[in-house]
């Protein structure tokens, strides 16, 4: 075992592939697209958050630098928002020259209709996950039912779940969430899941535009 250089670590960061999530905005927000080795969370407009992720279980089944499909890929998404359309996803893949069948083929679907429900499939079900590359989690605070102790204890355990899936086969790991109902800045699920999050995107959606914020990122500044 040898030491390296922060440099050369970097150096390394940059050579591995970047996964596109599907939004030209976001991705050149964010670098290129997502790293691999970096938890996200997305979190605000349910809408556009959740339209990401249905395009990123397309994108990250992409070969780099190609529109062909990889072998032997799967997606985990759970579904806290109910939001998951495979008609959507049957479209954006027949825009992409793919086969919409293999594309679903290779998403694998869990919904969570009780916040009970989302922490049992993260703190307990996600860990049998086996090959999967990437992991989205759409809406996971978005059944949290209070702000009573009981209720960010769950959180804990389901991220904790994720933590464990995270040692145990590496996927990229997307998140989303809505804001706090007490905050315009703030993801619901506080300082737990905003500290679990490495890098950290606020989108608001108005009539006018949409606005995307990078609030955190371990090596790119703060910006629009």
């Amino acid at each position: 075992m040898q030491f390296d250089s922060g440099l050369g670590v970097l150096e390394k960061k940059k050579n591995v592939p970047q996964i596109l999530s599907g939004d030209d905005t976001l991705d050149e927000l964010i670098g290129g697209g997502f790293h691999k080795d970096l938890v996200y969370l997305l979190f605000g407009d349910k809408r556009k958050t959740s339209d990401i992720l249905l395009k990123t279980s397309v994108y990250g089944q992409l070969r780099s630098n190609s529109q062909a499909l990889q072998r032997h890929v799967q997606i985990a998404f759970i579904d806290g928002n109910n939001r998951f359309n495979p008609y959507n996803v049957s479209k954006l893949a027949v825009s992409l020259r793919l086969s919409p069948t293999k594309v679903l083929e290779n998403i694998l679907i869990a919904r969570a209709f009780t916040w009970e429900q989302m922490v049992e499939l993260l703190e307990n079900r996600i860990s049998q996950l086996e090959n999967v590359k990437i992991v989205l989690i759409s809406g996971i605070t978005s059944l949290f039912p209070n702000y009573q102790k009981e209720s960010f204890e769950g959180l804990l355990k389901a991220i904790g779940g994720i933590k464990n899936v995270l040692s145990a086969i590496k996927p990229l790991i997307v998140i989303t969430s809505p804001l706090n109902i007490h905050s315009l800045f703030k993801p619901q699920g506080g300082k737990i899941l905003s500290h679990f999050g490495q890098v950290l995107v606020l989108i608001t959606d108005t009539k006018r535009n949409t606005e995307y914020v990078l609030i955190q990122h371990p090596s790119l500044p703060e910006r629009r």
